[in-house]
């Protein structure tokens, strides 16, 4: 089968070729509870670049050779005979963890944080290919005429973004001001849902004019360039923000989003890069709450999913085929993607 296989760290994504687009063998036939999906769409992701650049992601990550790609979607080509509920032709969208269902973390939930669990594309082969087996309790069945391309991101982009904003959830209240800062490929998806599912007045901050407009289109008005821009919101009657969602998380944004907090306000953050500097004197006096957002739950995708599907959220996609993976992890590190860029194999 077809593949774009990583071969090599480039620091500097100086490389036109950085991943190789090549013939490697199909996978095994599936047994037991494994079902072998057929990829239809492959989102690609900012942790892809980090991947192909070497940047340590805080968890361990496969050798080299390597076939990235972690937000997948496709069909049921093979299943093993222990599979049940899954028939070869249903659509699927792929969980990104995959894990054995026994520890206690997955018995309250969380199966993101098992003690043992795969990530297609980051610990093991992903779905920058054809085939990939899939343990059938990472597979949520979606409809027929579910478009597999607007869904593909939703397994790390939307499973992000939700993750964040449930953790607002019972805080946010109909007067409060909430900050979403990048409003990208998972950004945008964030905003949505803070509209959707908290009661405040959502402001969307990114220095990109299309990121701005993306977010524009998707009925959230207030957009601006910067967290400085936002200054007006400590002024007057205006004591700060209840809560700022950080999918950037670099250079200086943390720090300037805790200074826009109100006291008892919640900074969330998604992005990485930064740092967050306070003083425990600071954090005890305004009562304010740090709290870092890894993805989601099994239960949140399956959310997610239904939210998409019946039309309350939209995710921006750009298609390209599979041999053009370079072009779109360059265009992704020049800044060029509107929304989500996903890989649609041959």
């Amino acid at each position: 089968m077809k593949a774009a296989v990583l071969h090599q760290y480039d620091p500097e994504l100086r490389n036109n070729e950085l991943v190789t687009y090549q013939e490697i063998p199909d996978p095994d036939p599936p047994t037991g509870e494994e079902v072998l999906i057929h990829i239809r769409a492959a989102g690609v992701c900012r942790t892809d670049l980090h991947m192909i650049s070497g940047r340590d992601l805080g968890i361990p990550v496969a050798s080299l050779p390597h076939v990235l790609g972690h937000e997948n979607a496709g069909e049921v080509e093979a299943i093993g005979e222990d599979v049940q509920g899954f028939e070869i032709g249903d659509k699927v969208l792929c969980y990104p963890f995959q894990s054995p269902g026994d520890s206690l973390p997955e018995r309250y939930g969380i199966d993101s944080q098992a003690n043992i669990r795969i990530t297609p594309g980051i610990n093991a082969s992903g779905g920058f290919c054809e085939f990939v087996k899939f343990p059938q309790r990472s597979l949520i069945k979606v409809g027929r005429d579910a478009n597999l391309s607007e869904l593909a991101p939703l397994g790390d982009a939307g499973l992000t973004a939700y993750g964040a904003v449930r953790k607002l959830m019972g805080h946010i209240r109909p007067q409060d001001h909430v900050v979403v800062v990048g409003v990208g490929g998972v950004g945008h998806l964030g905003a949505q849902l803070l509209t959707r599912l908290t009661p405040g007045k959502i402001f969307a901050v990114d220095p990109r004019e299309s990121a701005r407009n993306l977010v524009n289109e998707t009925g959230i008005k207030n957009c601006f360039e910067s967290l400085e821009e936002l200054d007006f919101l400590k002024q007057g009657d205006n004591s700060g923000v209840r809560a700022v969602i950080d999918f950037f998380g670099e250079e200086k944004i943390p720090n300037q989003a805790l200074d826009l907090l109100a006291n008892q306000g919640r900074y969330i953050a998604v992005g990485t890069g930064g740092e967050v500097r306070v003083s425990t004197a600071e954090l005890v006096a305004r009562e304010i709450s740090i709290v870092g957002s890894f993805v989601g739950t099994f239960t949140d995708l399956v959310e997610i999913t239904k939210l998409t599907e019946r039309g309350d959220l939209k995710s921006e996609v750009s298609t390209y085929p599979l041999f053009e993976v370079n072009r779109v992890l360059h265009e992704l590190a020049d800044g060029k993607v509107i929304g989500r860029a996903v890989l649609v194999p041959d």
